[in-house]
């Protein structure tokens, strides 16, 4: 399998000025260092498809190490071997790495030119949810605010009101988007997600085990994937240059303007707890894309790509329903060093 692997600046540079290639000027202002790493795929032209790992229904290949998670894989994804399978096929709730799902079809649509970075949005409403509008940002009607900043709102900060509105400037209704992200994954070989499309295709695989029924992954009992499926979303999503710019960010001023006209500025923190430096990395690897997400249904969960810098093989590893955080990056931490 091969990889570009020169820095990202040098990439993005010459793609714009001798390919015109516009869906490639993005900012690359506060770069991660760690992610930044002549071992690191930034983009793969081949890294899906019919080129990725396959884990037969009941395989198991973990052991007591895992016990406090509900499900966990560690797949390297260029020799396609799975390391690590701990209920790789069981109905988990995703939380917000749902969003995977929801940052790829924005990432598409600016792609295709349906939407840009630079589009101001005016909110029509306050978005708001039945637990105290958790996990918003401070938007509320009237505000204006661009595509690039709810994309990073989205994914860097996990806003869940971010996915709500990009939901809607793309499909009209989050309703109308979640049919998309559905379809989506089905096209991505996500079959796990289909329980609740019923069509004939989907119901002719005997497809279950993940649903999708809104854009940010909050708690409802028909909001379900696994973490194989996790894996084939996050293989697609890892292809796209503007997912790893984003996924490599330390921080972002998270900037719009208020329903009274003033520019408002908050500086957003990864959710990531490697690149917060709450936990230690481990050395020897690169760090890539990733998503976290956490609910009280769906536990402390985590899916991200490195790179172990020896041989430069890419390794996949996600874990859903930890306990607690730490059990949740101890454990990721143990799969990463399982690597070989």
């Amino acid at each position: 399998m091969k990889y570009q692997i020169k820095l990202l600046i040098s990439i993005l540079t010459i793609g714009i000025l001798f390919t015109g290639c516009a869906r490639r000027s993005y900012d690359t202002s506060d770069q991660l260092v760690l992610g930044i790493s002549e071992n690191l795929p930034l983009y793969s032209t081949d890294s899906f498809g019919e080129n990725h790992t396959v884990i037969p229904d009941g395989e198991s290949l973990a052991d007591d190490n895992y016990k406090d998670t509900k499900a966990a894989v560690l797949l390297n994804d260029t020799t396609q071997e799975a390391l690590v399978v701990h209920n790789a096929h069981d109905k988990i709730y995703p939380a917000s790495m749902t969003k995977l799902m929801t940052g790829l079809l924005v990432i598409e649509a600016i792609e295709d030119g349906s939407l840009s970075l630079d589009e101001t949005i005016t909110l029509s409403h306050t978005v708001t949810f039945q637990e105290n509008n958790v996990g918003a940002s401070d938007l509320t009607k009237g505000c204006k605010v661009t595509v690039k900043n709810l994309l990073y709102g989205l994914l860097i900060r996990s806003y869940n009101d971010c996915g709500v509105l990009l939901a809607e400037r793309i499909a009209g209704s989050e309703d109308a988007f979640v049919e998309k992200m559905n379809e989506r994954a089905y096209e991505l070989g996500a079959t796990n997600t289909f329980e609740g499309l019923m069509n004939t295709t989907a119901a002719s695989l005997g497809a279950t085990g993940n649903h999708f029924v809104n854009s940010n992954g909050l708690p409802d009992d028909n909001h379900y994937t696994t973490v194989y499926d996790l894996y084939l979303i996050f293989s697609e999503f890892i292809k796209h240059d503007l997912a790893y710019l984003i996924d490599s960010l330390t921080s972002y001023d998270f900037t719009y303007t208020d329903a009274n006209g003033e520019t408002r500025s908050v500086t957003l923190e990864a959710t990531n707890g490697y690149i917060s430096g709450e936990f230690q990395f481990p050395e020897g690897y690169s760090l890539g894309s990733w998503k976290s997400g956490t609910t009280t249904a769906a536990g402390n969960c985590l899916i991200l790509e490195f790179v172990k810098d020896d041989t430069g093989d890419k390794y996949i590893a996600v874990i859903a329903g930890a306990e607690d955080r730490s059990t949740l990056y101890n454990d990721m931490t143990m799969l990463i060093n399982t690597a070989k």
